[in-house]
């Protein structure tokens, strides 16, 4: 069965009342460690990094029976559906009928992504198919919606700033070469904070890409405990990264810093149709 949105507690209940209601003889708990989470049943973890070994896969394999629980917790790192970990837990997933696929977001970019839980849950038999509306009655779906908000907080860059922003895009645009093109909004989106910087309430928590401008009120996305109501000072340029974020802190309403300069509307406008992709997603799933 498939869970989306549920918190740590509500999982390690799923996972208790699943367990009482099968005859369950063994677990097995596949996760990322910054998403691992507290479990009330005997069962054994193996990290995501570690589900290709050879020293873990191959004993899962031969250990993985009809009366196995295979939990499989916040496994969606990639959008390649036939990536090496998905193939290894397609595998496990042969050895038994008895899975429980917990992901808080349904997708890291776009509902295709859907589909590599929906392999987990329906043994592969659809791998290579995009979704459709009939798939509805082949897996087990429990939504609970998180529905992704920003607020905008528009900030003003000074005209220095611009000029400087003006300068470097050119040479940036005029020097790209071979290299990706979202190297340029990834810099410029670095170089526009200067004008978000002097807005930072110190009363607040913040999110940001990294602490280039030593703020101790500011977490980075590569952190792995957030504890706090945040503001967005920054995007991430990859959706994982906010996704992540958005999992280990439970929140779904942000503020946004925006200064007036395009490449910061050009992340606000990215994340706003990410956000949407979101809820367009629940609704393909509900039907």
């Amino acid at each position: 069965m498939i869970f989306l949105g549920l918190t740590p507690a509500q999982k390690n209940a799923e996972i208790t009342r699943y367990c009482k209601a099968h005859d369950i003889d063994k677990v097995f708990f596949l996760s990322p460690e910054k998403f691992r989470f507290p479990v009330t049943v005997e069962h054994e973890y193996v990290e995501w990094a570690d589900i290709i070994m050879y020293r873990h896969y191959y004993r899962l394999i031969q250990e993985i029976g009809p009366n196995t629980l295979v939990v499989v917790n916040e496994c969606l790192r990639t959008q390649n559906r036939h990536e090496l970990t998905y193939n290894c837990i397609r595998n496990f997933m042969n050895q038994t009928t008895h899975q429980l696929i917990f992901q808080y977001l349904p997708l890291i970019d776009t509902f295709d992504d859907f589909m590599i839980l929906f392999d987990f849950d329906t043994r592969s038999r659809w791998k290579r198919e995009r979704w459709r509306p009939g798939f509805r009655d082949e897996a087990r779906i429990h939504v609970q919606e998180v529905l992704i908000e920003f607020n905008p907080i528009y900030v003003p860059a000074s005209p220095k700033l611009q000029a400087a922003y003006a300068k470097e895009k050119r040479d940036r645009i005029d020097n790209i070469g071979q290299r990706d093109p979202h190297t340029i909004p990834r810099n410029l989106y670095l170089l526009s904070g200067r004008a978000r910087r002097p807005h930072v309430d110190p009363a607040k928590y913040y999110i940001g890409r990294n602490q280039r401008f030593r703020l101790d009120n500011l977490q980075t996305y590569r952190q792995d405990e957030f504890l706090h109501h945040y503001t967005v000072f920054e995007f991430p340029h990859d959706f994982i990264q906010f996704a992540d974020f958005v999992a280990l802190s439970g929140q779904s309403r942000f503020d946004v810093l925006v200064a007036d300069l395009k490449v910061d509307y050009w992340y606000l406008e990215r994340y706003q149709a990410w956000s949407e992709r979101i809820r367009d997603g629940y609704s393909a799933i509900h039907g």
